[in-house]
């Protein structure tokens, strides 16, 4: 079959632009049960499809390493399946607590995260704008802030703000991944500093709201980082005042501060009792055997010693898939980390990486698709940024007020 040109041919590259938009833009809505297919993910499912089927796919070292690693996934699930129906006879198509086939899920929830990230990663290369993924994203945030408005207005706020996701981690992740985002708009000059920065506020906001004391600590941490402006002559001395700034207000307001919530959810971090690392599961891994612990134990296998899924991306791969399972996961994850790290810097890593992956050691984030897709336009922003650097001189700050 011969694939068709996105750049000669407009009408479809328009259509996949609305498609990707709206699959962004509509990625806060969440109209099903949770653990179901909902809006976005259907129309990015489109989006990839039509990728797929009529451009070429982009054959780098994420495809490849994503590939492997997938495959891999699958032979291990394989293997636990025919185990079963073998010596367990325990296939079965419902849902009951020692079913089998309900841990396919997973498999396919991951499936799904690789089609659409090769596919967004093949249809950025052959791009010029970027223009249509910004508004999405801006338009996503917007859905936010126009929920935490109506809701406060009406007094409907709950004590840990979801939003419209089903509960509020996934809102807290969420702000992970749009922080991530806001601040390459920033680096690849889409926005200026102001923006970025009141921008990057509102997002924390929305993550204290939620009280993921995993979402908000982590975008704490990297924000120290992220206030830098970059090209501008007083930049250390923005940098400066801004932190003295926020513990100025933090010491003037610790009174009314020491009564919220968070504060006290967050001096109780270590003190309760989901937080501990026996509840998260991490130990479920030293339960395997020497085989498990390098080939992995499979899904199933988890959920019957713990009864549900381990609470961090890195044990869940690593308890699930092995040893071997988790060099394949950490080595996608270590491209991207240098990659990031050649375009933007040390910087750049904290702000752009550190976020979802520290919030991926007491969650597990590798089913949710919007982590996915800042996983892929990053990719895409760092070329762009190197192709800047490279051939056209960056603007200078000050051009952005």
């Amino acid at each position: 079959m011969k694939k068709i040109n996105l750049v000669d041919n407009t009408l479809l590259d328009t259509i996949l632009k609305i498609i990707l938009f709206f699959g962004i833009f509509l990625y806060p809505v969440y109209l099903f049960d949770s653990g179901s297919i909902q809006i976005s993910h259907y129309l990015l499912f489109i989006f990839s499809f039509i990728v797929l089927v009529s451009n070429r796919i982009l054959l780098d070292k994420y495809f490849f390493t994503f590939l492997f690693f997938l495959a891999y996934c699958l032979i291990v699930t394989v293997f636990y399946l025919y185990y079963d129906l073998t010596e367990l006879s325990d296939i079965k198509l419902h849902t009951n607590k020692s079913s089998t086939i309900k841990y396919l899920k997973e498999l396919l929830f991951l499936s799904y995260n690789f089609i659409l990230t090769i596919s967004l990663l093949s249809f950025l290369n052959y791009q010029k704008k970027f223009n249509l993924i910004f508004y999405g994203v801006v338009c996503a945030n917007l859905i936010i802030l126009i929920t935490m408005l109506y809701k406060f207005t009406t007094g409907g706020l709950e004590f840990r703000f979801p939003a419209l996701f089903n509960n509020p981690n996934q809102l807290g992740y969420y702000c992970i991944c749009s922080f991530s985002l806001i601040y390459l708009f920033y680096r690849n000059q889409y926005i200026p500093y102001y923006l970025m920065i009141m921008s990057l506020l509102i997002i924390i906001f929305f993550s204290m709201l939620t009280l993921s004391k995993a979402s908000y600590v982590a975008l704490f941490l990297c924000l120290i980082f992220g206030i830098k402006p970059f090209n501008y002559r007083y930049s250390k001395i923005i940098e400066l005042v801004f932190i003295l700034s926020v513990l100025f207000l933090f010491i003037l307001f610790f009174q009314q501060i020491s009564e919220l919530s968070i504060f006290k959810r967050t001096l109780n971090m270590f003190n309760e009792s989901d937080s501990s690392l026996e509840i998260r599961g991490y130990k479920v891994f030293f339960e395997s055997n020497s085989l498990q612990a390098l080939f992995g134990m499979g899904i199933k296998n988890i959920f019957m010693i713990h009864k549900y899924e381990i609470h961090s991306t890195f044990f869940m791969i690593l308890t699930s898939f092995g040893l071997i399972g988790f060099l394949i996961f950490s080595s996608l994850i270590v491209f991207w980390i240098l990659d990031i790290s050649k375009s933007y810097g040390f910087r750049g890593v904290i702000c752009v990486c550190a976020p979802s992956l520290l919030y991926g050691l007491t969650h597990n984030g590798i089913r949710f698709s919007m982590f996915w897709i800042m996983f892929a336009i990053s990719i895409y922003l760092s070329k762009e940024f190197i192709k800047q650097k490279n051939f056209k001189p960056l603007k200078n700050e000050s051009n952005f007020y």
